[in-house]
């Protein structure tokens, strides 16, 4: 009972002290939402790093060459041959290459990167919407299709599952959107479809395999068996084993980021200071209303308890508000309509109601604890 006369009495102030509560909202709503922009972008950064760890790094093996194009015949022997070898055991294969790729009106200089059946899987990706590509999309003669990583030029200027794109004067159907941080390109083709596209070029491309089994050979061992150099302009870029690369991911993946991290610091601080400077502001707006009700005979604690619920129920007014509006805010701001990460939600939700609290309390008592209530309503 007692708990509900105290809602209600929060929400009559809020009704009865419109101009204020609305001032409050819209403070809120502001420190919700630049601080959800800045803490989710180091949430995508976080989960990148989640998404590209091999759930066994001592199982894992990766090269990278630059060479000529190779179809997927030629490729398929050498992973069988190797495979039979007993190299390892699975194997999954990509080429990368910068094309420009038409949406809409606008073309865009994509990395597009072509990938067998098996390479996502062992590369770690997560399907953020639509579709993945199935097995008849890796067959000769199936639909032109493409997935689409998230953070590329197309997605982040609007290109969404169901467009079309142009590549190469074809036209390829936008399947679904992923998170593949590892993958160097940023349109991505089942293998078999880039024949048409680059098996007539005389440059050299950038090759990807990522190899799984017990008790791998050495890297180079693998190098050797799947790429045997027959040209001066074929070169090995890498051949690392799981550890080795998530060491180099992970030990760069922060240091890159910096800036990012900076950002967020910056915009969370702002917020508090702001929203500190806004309830010391209400609190002295407020004293004579408050020292009336204490002469009266109201209790500090009770006008206390009424403060926090009060400020609690507009914060998750203005949570709920942010975001609903997040999507659009976040498409004006930074350029894309960005994933809001459930994580994200839940960090600045309860940190900010918590931050709110906190904050309205110590500068509650500040103002009335210790006060005298004489020396407040002559104020």
């Amino acid at each position: 009972m007692i708990a509900i006369f105290l809602v209600q009495n929060a929400w009559k102030y809020i009704t009865y002290n419109k101009y204020n509560s609305l001032i409050l909202l819209t403070a809120l709503i502001l420190g919700f939402l630049f601080p959800l922009l800045a803490v989710n972008d180091i949430n995508e950064v976080v989960r990148d790093g989640e998404v590209s760890r091999f759930p066994d790094a001592s199982r894992v093996a990766v090269i990278e060459y630059h060479m000529r194009y190779r179809d997927e015949t030629e490729m398929e022997a050498a992973v069988v041959r190797c495979r039979e070898e007993g190299m390892f055991e699975t194997a999954g294969y990509a080429f990368s290459q910068n094309e420009i790729v038409y949406a809409g009106e606008a073309s865009y200089t994509c990395g597009i990167c072509s990938i067998s059946e098996e390479y996502l899987a062992l590369s770690g990706y997560e399907l953020l919407s639509g579709t993945f590509f199935t097995k008849e999309d890796f067959a000769a003669g199936g639909e032109q299709v493409c997935l689409l990583r998230t953070g590329g030029p197309l997605t982040e200027n609007g290109v969404r599952v169901g467009d079309t794109v142009d590549i190469g004067g074809k036209e390829y159907r936008v399947k679904g959107i992923v998170r593949a941080p590892r993958i160097y390109g940023s349109l991505l083709l089942p293998y078999g479809d880039s024949t048409a596209l680059f098996a007539s070029l005389g440059i050299n491309f950038q090759y990807q395999v990522i190899v799984s089994g017990e008790a791998l050979p050495r890297p180079d061992s693998i190098s050797r068996g799947l790429f045997p150099v027959d040209a001066m302009y074929e070169f090995k870029i890498a051949a690392q084993t799981g550890e080795e690369l998530e060491e180099a991911y992970y030990g760069s993946m922060w240091k890159y980021n910096k800036y990012r991290i900076q950002r967020a610091a910056i915009v969370i601080a702002f917020a508090g200071i702001s929203l500190l400077l806004l309830f010391i502001g209400m609190i002295l707006r407020e004293r004579h209303d408050m020292a009336v009700r204490i002469a009266l005979g109201g209790s500090r604690t009770v006008l206390w308890l009424e403060s926090i619920i009060r400020n609690l129920l507009l914060v998750l007014a203005a949570f709920l508000i942010t975001l609903l509006f997040y999507p659009l805010i976040s498409d004006m701001v930074m350029g894309t309509a960005s994933r809001l990460l459930f994580r994200t939600g839940v960090q600045v939700g309860l940190c900010g109601g918590a931050f709110v609290v906190l904050i309205g309390s110590i500068v509650f008592f500040a103002g009335f604890r210790k006060r005298n209530v004489a020396m407040l309503l002559k104020e």
